[in-house]
């Protein structure tokens, strides 16, 4: 049921010279804003400092912002493309800091900032991940992806596996990574591990913006990596700032405070899925494994399951190789 990943140190992830020159070039203005202006009420300015690096995609529930790449070979080009979905408190940035350009050598690839984060628009009812799943598949297919792999990370899996549930015959194959995707007994374990006090959402809520006064973001990003780091550059690139804007900081809480009761909507239907799946998860991550990843593959019997020893909740950075061998997999499954 279980593959171990054997030689992590192998798998590390590897920088192109493209962007580390541009993560160089945006530290310092970077550095500026997370250290001392990253205040929930001032979105120009964390828009000015993080500007949408993609596209946008109109569609019939608003915008959505989409960074896209491919390789030039044509037959790699007209391999399955994936579709990337971040996660809690994130942006399309998190992808393309370096998962993204590598899918991109070998298939084409589409990240996307999730319905009221980064650039995307909100639409209403968009903290049901089904809601989110149905405007992210309308941006794919109308930049050409109708049938992709769909990776999510964390709060992104949930929206991969509804777009799996909802939309079957738009999917080619789903890749949960360090997902919730299953319905959790609470959130405190997941606060605690991330050093908030309280419970509930609302003391998340107040947690994020407590950290545009405090220069807490590497700190936070130290808890959400660990017990890895985060990579060189990293803080300076992701874009931070843009989840600490007042409608951001709001869209985040409904997704934290509907996610349970979306879950409960969509596992029942998980067994009707026959759509190949790859599971990825970190043995220390501390949305744990126990509750997530391993009742998921005991809900989908055709998927397969990958623990990484002692990684923790950022597997797409510290073994970006395990999944682009998944996504390969995935081609094989479609196939057959």
């Amino acid at each position: 049921m279980t593959d171990a990943s054997s030689d992590l140190d192998a798998v590390a992830a590897r920088s192109s010279g493209a962007l580390m020159t541009r993560r160089t070039l945006l530290a310092g203005t970077a550095a500026g804003v997370l250290a001392g202006c990253a205040s929930p009420f001032e979105p120009e300015r964390a828009e000015n400092a993080f500007p949408p690096i993609g596209e946008f995609v109109e569609t019939s529930k608003g915008l959505v912002h989409a960074w896209r790449a491919g390789p030039s070979d044509p037959a790699l080009a007209a391999r399955t493309p994936v579709v990337l979905i971040h996660g809690a408190s994130g942006n399309l940035r998190d992808f393309t800091y370096g998962i993204a350009p590598r899918i991109a050598e070998t298939r084409p690839v589409i990240a996307v900032d999730r319905p009221g984060f980064g650039y995307t628009d909100r639409p209403e009812g968009a903290e049901h991940p089904s809601i989110q799943a149905a405007m992210l598949r309308e941006a794919a297919i109308r930049l050409g992806a109708e049938r992709p792999h769909v990776l999510g990370h964390s709060y992104g899996a949930a929206v991969s596996m509804a777009w799996a549930v909802e939309a079957p015959g738009n999917i080619a194959g789903v890749v949960p990574v360090s997902g919730v995707t299953m319905p959790y007994g609470g959130l405190g374990r997941v606060f605690s591990a991330l050093g908030i006090s309280g419970v509930v959402t609302w003391a998340y809520t107040q947690y994020l913006k407590s950290i545009a006064e405090d220069g807490g973001v590497e700190r936070f990003l130290a808890r959400v990596f660990r017990p890895q780091s985060p990579p060189p550059g990293y803080a300076a690139y992701v874009g931070a700032p843009l989840a600490l804007r007042e409608s951001t900081l709001q869209a985040n809480s409904r997704d934290l405070q509907q996610i349970n009761s979306a879950l409960f909507d969509l596992a029942p239907r998980y067994g009707e899925l026959s759509v190949p799946a790859e599971i990825v998860h970190g043995s220390a991550d501390f949305i744990e494994p126990d509750g997530q990843a391993i009742p998921l593959k005991g809900a989908l019997p055709q998927a397969r399951l990958t623990l990484l020893p002692n990684v923790g909740h950022m597997a797409h950075h510290v073994a970006p190789d395990v999944l682009i061998a998944a996504l390969d997999r995935l081609d094989a499954a479609d196939r057959a």
